[in-house]
C-alpha cells in the first residue's frame, strides 16, 4: 500500500532529479546546439551499438517523421553512420561514429567534472559518504526501472 510519506518521498525525488538533469544538460559546450532529441538518440546508441531508426523512435518516443530529421542532422554532423541490414536489405541500421562516440564521452565528461567540482565545494567528506550511501539505495530503485520508459 501507498503512503503518503511514499508519495512525498517520490515527488521530492522526481524533481530532484528533473532539476539536476536540466543543470546538467546546460553544462555542456554543444556549439552544434544538438537538441535533446539529438542527445538522447547518441546516448541511446553509445548503449546499444547499433540500432533501426523504427527502434531508436519507439525507445525514445519519438514519431518516424522526426526520427529521419534529427537523423539526416547527425548524419550531415559525422556522428552516425548508416549501413544496410544483413537480414533485411530494405532496412538501415545506425550506429555512431568514432566522432559520435568521442562527442558522447566529451558532454559526459564535462558533466561530471562540473559535478565534481560542485561536490567538492559543497560537501563535507561526511556528507559526501552520506550521498555515496544513498545513492546505493537510490540504484536498487533505478535496477526496477525499465530503460528509457520515459524521457530526460
Amino acid at each position: 500500500m501507498i503512503t503518503k510519506k511514499d508519495q512525498e518521498v517520490a515527488l521530492a525525488l522526481r524533481q530532484l532529479v528533473t532539476a539536476m538533469n536540466k543543470r546538467l544538460r546546460k553544462q555542456i559546450s554543444n556549439p552544434e546546439h544538438l537538441s535533446i532529441a539529438e542527445l538522447n538518440v547518441v546516448g541511446m546508441l553509445m548503449q546499444q551499438k547499433e540500432m533501426l531508426p523504427s527502434e531508436l523512435g519507439a525507445q525514445l518516443h519519438i514519431s518516424s517523421q522526426f526520427m529521419s530529421q534529427v537523423l539526416k542532422r547527425l548524419l550531415d554532423l559525422g556522428y552516425i553512420s548508416r549501413r544496410i541490414s544483413p537480414e533485411d536489405k530494405r532496412k538501415n541500421l545506425i550506429s555512431l561514429t568514432k566522432a559520435g562516440v568521442q562527442k558522447v564521452e566529451h558532454t559526459r565528461r564535462e558533466r561530471e567534472e562540473w559535478l565534481a567540482a560542485q561536490i567538492a565545494e559543497i560537501f563535507t567528506s561526511k556528507e559526501k559518504d552520506t550521498i555515496k550511501s544513498t545513492l546505493a539505495l537510490l540504484k536498487r530503485l533505478e535496477d526496477r526501472i525499465p530503460i528509457m520508459q520515459s524521457k530526460i
